[in-house]
């Protein structure tokens, strides 16, 4: 136990002078990497399909750096399947280009497709998981489709806007996604505090992960259901009483043979180059495909804002 609480003592030190920009570049990417686990035994990574979903920027014009849907799609997509899935130059999505030798790699065994607007058929019918990053306008036809999807065992990773409801909060979607139905939200600095530290999306984090970002809350329809295991939580004002009540950042919800990961932050760009947001949302994303947990563990530092 003591040495438990020694190494989460060292991460929140780490997670500090990360956020600060008190380590040098190297140093950093060492102290960073540490957090990823290694397997003892890997066996050969058994071959993924991943469809990146987004849609027109919705949110100011182009630069500002605000739901930029379009930039993270060719940018993740390098990311994560190299160059045979994307031309963009560099990864991260702030700022000019940061350097990397691994910039063209991808994750072995990863094929990525882009999807724009909603997954065609095929998609659906091949992947293993999908990532959305863009509002979902729902409607029954699309409720059944999803559905569907997680029967046969797909995996859904929703980031930001996807997890707040259109038109309207709605208690079928809030049963595919496990979380649903947000009425308030806030910009500025979120303390997502670790709540579930045995979880392998959670391996190793700091305690209090922090970005200047935008919240969503209260679920309207709340995460206590069957299957949903939240990862992180704000401690946000209630909208009735004001006295602050612990509110899901990250949660992992486990439908029938399907996963769903859930992402609250995303709303500025920056964020997606935080080496730690990185890490969560990658294993997020690894975790809903049902294979190993840390597959993509070395991506998270690739193009990251370190300093």
């Amino acid at each position: 136990m003591a040495r438990g609480l020694q190494r989460q003592g060292v991460w929140a030190v780490l997670a500090v002078m990360l956020a600060a920009g008190a380590l040098g570049d190297t140093v950093a990417r060492t102290a960073f990497e540490a957090a990823f686990v290694k397997e003892r035994a890997p066996e050969p990574a058994p071959p993924l399909r991943i469809v990146l979903m987004a849609d027109k920027k919705d949110h100011g014009p182009v630069g500002n750096g605000l739901h930029d849907y379009p930039l993270w799609q060719e940018r993740w997509a390098l990311l994560l399947g190299g160059r045979a899935a994307s031309d963009a130059v560099q990864i991260n999505l702030h700022g000019p280009a940061i350097a990397d030798a691994a910039l063209e790699e991808g994750a072995p065994g990863v094929s990525v497709e882009c999807a724009t607007g909603w997954p065609t058929d095929q998609q659906f019918a091949t992947a293993d998981a999908i990532v959305v990053f863009c509002y979902l306008p729902w409607n029954d036809v699309r409720k059944k489709q999803v559905g569907a999807y997680l029967a046969r065992g797909g995996g859904l990773v929703v980031i930001h806007s996807a997890t707040w409801t259109q038109p309207k909060a709605d208690p079928a979607v809030a049963e595919l996604l496990g979380v649903g139905g947000f009425t308030h939200y806030r910009h500025g600095v979120i303390n997502a505090r670790v709540v579930a530290k045995e979880h392998p999306v959670c391996r190793n984090l700091p305690d209090v992960l922090r970005w200047d970002d935008e919240i969503y809350w209260p679920p309207l329809f709340p995460a206590a259901r069957e299957g949903v295991t939240v990862l992180a939580v704000s401690d946000e004002n209630d909208k009735d009483t004001a006295a602050r009540q612990p509110q899901p950042v990250f949660w992992c919800y486990e439908t029938g043979r399907g996963r769903v990961f859930g992402c609250v932050p995303g709303h500025r760009t920056a964020t997606f180059d935080d080496p730690w947001f990185r890490l969560v949302v990658l294993r997020g994303i690894a975790w809903a495909t049902g294979g190993s947990h840390f597959r993509f563990d070395r991506l998270a530092s690739r193009g990251a804002r370190l300093d």
